[in-house]
């Protein structure tokens, strides 16, 4: 069985794989758009095909960052 950190998202449980538990914190677009070695524009244009849209905040809440993971993957080289 795989090392996972169960966690509860927008009323679902996801399970978030140990290796990628650093990463799980409260980012700026500017964070995030540095893990994935992309421009903030380009991952604002992802943003908006999202399922889920992150709200306009400055600072995105870890649900939102979440969600985002989620969506375009895992980022390979995160922190």
């Amino acid at each position: 069985m795989k090392n996972v950190i169960p966690y509860h998202v927008n009323g679902r449980y996801v399970e978030i794989p140990s290796a990628y538990a650093h990463l799980i914190e409260m980012k700026t677009r500017k964070e995030i758009a540095a893990e994935y070695r992309i421009s903030v524009e380009l991952l604002k244009q992802r943003l908006k095909q999202m399922t889920h849209k992150p709200s306009s905040k400055k600072v995105l809440p870890i649900a939102e960052v979440i969600e985002i993971y989620l969506e375009l993957w895992w980022p390979v080289n995160g922190r």
